[in-house]
């Protein structure tokens, strides 16, 4: 957290008032959700199950190399998850760069979502410039990104419907 205050890549206006005692333990201030890193919960019979991790990218937070590092992530996304929420989008899906001319998504999850898991929905952001919503036939895959390229908080909030839950 330390170093992403001192790169600057954009401004933390709250992140500049945590101590560094607090950086190891920055959950704690978290007082009227549920945060699911790498974990689960059950909201009105829907499986949730959120995670972090995402491919290398700078020097941000939970980078992993692409590979085993982020399969084995992956792997601890249960069956029966209804709505998965990941920060990083899977391959191919609204992760589109064109200031790169390539997508960045993650393969490994795409791979875990499409042939193992398969939830009615996939919510992510990431990659700004891919905000928006697609289907796979099964899957309805949302980036939710708030901000523009620009790190402008532009977009607009995604509402959805899904199906009643899986029956248990």
């Amino acid at each position: 957290m330390a170093d992403l205050i001192k790169q600057d890549f954009y401004y933390f206006p709250s992140a500049s008032k945590l101590k560094p005692e607090n950086y190891e333990n920055v959950q704690s201030l978290l007082t009227n959700c549920i945060y699911l890193q790498d974990s689960d919960v059950t909201v009105r019979g829907f499986r949730i199950y959120g995670s972090p991790w995402q491919p290398w990218y700078y020097g941000w937070g939970f980078n992993l190399q692409r590979g085993q590092a982020l399969l084995d992530k992956w792997n601890q996304i249960p069956d029966s998850t209804d709505i998965l929420l990941t920060h990083c989008p899977p391959l191919g899906f609204l992760d589109w760069v064109p200031r790169k001319m390539q997508r960045v998504g993650c393969m490994e999850l795409l791979n875990t979502v499409q042939r193992r898991v398969q939830p009615k929905l996939h919510v992510f952001g990431h990659i700004h410039e891919g905000y928006g919503m697609m289907k796979d036939g099964t899957t309805t895959f949302i980036n939710a990104s708030a901000c523009t390229v620009n790190f402008q908080p532009m977009n607009l909030p995604i509402v959805f419907d899904l199906p009643n839950p899986r029956s248990s």
